[in-house]
């Protein structure tokens, strides 16, 4: 059904351990006492559960025992809203949010080191051995990908096979186990090789990250360009331990590319392309095995994946992906068409391909990368919007001190009450950290545009 074996998942969480481990984390322990805690709720395969725990061994635990007993998870960020976490349950029909946070008064049901809390939402029938996966950040934030679990090992081994992935290795995650890049190329690829699996962070430092590798032993590390950027900001800190280093999300440029071969000149760096709509991965380069002049590609396709392009002009146009491991569907709001056809994805970014290689040149979608993370400006614009009195938001994204910085621009009505500093508690009540603004102006709105 799922791919997954209770002796696999037991056999692999001895293999995770946290990489610093906190006073007040709890150990991965085995699967059988959340299986019988989960057991216990009642729930039928093919319900959605939707787990808000934070970035660890335990998330890990639950996630593949729910998927055990044929529930349909969906991982969100530990620090989503509680009014967030319930109106995003009623859309994707999830009647259990698994979490550790306050969620004010009603009952809690122990499940593992958390607890199982209704959302009084009822429940959407998915298919026992399908999961959902938060959107690559372009849908906004009441939406999800279906995925079947036996296709994400698929491309989980895949990826094993381009970037050597072996039992031999020791993988360090540093990546949110929420998105797919570290749920399904690192988390899913060792529980497939039998590598063993390092937890770590966020947040990210150069200093942690080297020491982190060295206590551990660490042989595989996956960074996304931001975090690349930050280790070449720091030479002294770039560990040369790893004998692999992946690079995969926005695009390296070809002099970043060559400064971390130069950094590690004995090591394997790895540049991927993927996003969660493709099961996540699509392609990948070798680069320390390629000439310069293909240092600004992310490679070929893996096996079995096919990648063409529509609209083209002047060499670039959208990719297009036909692979086994794309999603099912599109669930939740404004859950828009981007299969073309059967196994067929719309990617919505724009590439070139020359003899086979694929070169990103940005994406066409309505989606910034603000602190580090992938933020849908439709998810601003859908908070702003839900507030009493807003018809009207900007988004503006704003460059300050080499990075870049969200101020939102707001039209309001006589009905807004409290200023900006009510706006911006409202707009923090249903973002995430990194979604939140830096700054919030207000302006009247034109009555003759609000009333339309």
């Amino acid at each position: 059904m799922t791919g997954l074996t209770r002796s696999g998942v037991a056999g692999f969480l001895t293999r995770v351990e946290a990489a610093a481990p906190r006073a007040d984390d709890r150990a991965p322990g085995g699967v059988d006492d959340v299986l019988a805690d989960l057991s216990g709720l009642g729930l039928a395969p093919g319900e959605a559960v939707v787990l808000c725990l934070a970035n660890g061994g335990e998330l890990l635990r639950v996630l593949l025992a729910a998927l055990l007993l044929g529930l349909v998870p969906l991982a969100v960020p530990p620090s989503t809203p509680w009014q967030r976490l319930r109106a995003l349950a009623g859309h994707l029909g999830a009647g259990t949010v698994v979490t550790t946070r306050p969620t004010g008064d009603g009952p809690r049901t122990p499940v593992g080191g958390a607890f199982a809390v209704p959302t009084g939402h009822p429940p959407t029938p998915y298919r026992p051995g399908e999961i959902l996966l938060s959107t690559s950040g372009t849908s906004g934030m009441f939406s999800a990908c279906v995925h079947r679990v036996p296709a994400l090992l698929h491309n989980a081994r895949l990826h094993a096979g381009a970037t050597g992935i072996t039992a031999s290795d020791t993988l360090l995650v540093n990546l949110p186990l929420y998105y797919s890049y570290a749920l399904v190329a690192q988390a899913l690829a060792a529980y497939a090789t039998g590598a063993r699996l390092v937890l770590d962070g966020p947040p990210f430092s150069p200093a942690g990250y080297r020491a982190a590798v060295t206590a551990h032993g660490v042989t595989h590390s996956s960074l996304t360009p931001t975090l690349a950027r930050r280790l070449l900001a720091a030479p002294g800190l770039v560990p040369r331990g790893p004998r692999a280093l992946a690079v995969g999300g926005d695009r390296l440029a070809p002099a970043e590319v060559a400064a971390l071969l130069a950094a590690r000149p004995s090591g394997e760096l790895y540049l991927t392309y993927g996003l969660t709509e493709a099961g996540p991965r699509v392609s990948t380069l070798a680069a320390h095995a390629e000439p310069p002049h293909r240092h600004g590609s992310v490679g070929r396709p893996l096996p079995g994946v096919r990648a063409s392009l529509r609209d083209v002009r002047d060499g670039v146009g959208e990719l297009l992906v036909e692979s086994d491991t794309v999603l099912l569907r599109r669930v939740g709001q404004r859950s828009g068409r981007v299969l073309l056809g059967p196994r067929t994805l719309a990617t919505g970014d724009a590439f070139s391909i020359d003899d086979g290689y694929l070169t990103f040149h940005g994406r066409l979608s309505d989606f910034v990368v603000l602190r580090g993370e992938k933020v849908s400006l439709n998810t601003v614009r859908q908070a702003a919007h839900a507030i009493p009195g807003v018809v009207r938001c900007l988004p503006e994204v704003v460059t300050e001190d080499g990075g870049q910085v969200l101020d939102v621009h707001l039209w309001v009505t006589d009905a807004l009450r409290g200023g900006e500093r009510a706006v911006r508690r409202l707009l923090n009540s249903q973002l995430l950290p990194a979604e939140r603004p830096r700054a919030v102006f207000l302006s009247p709105a034109d009555p003759e545009t609000f009333r339309k």
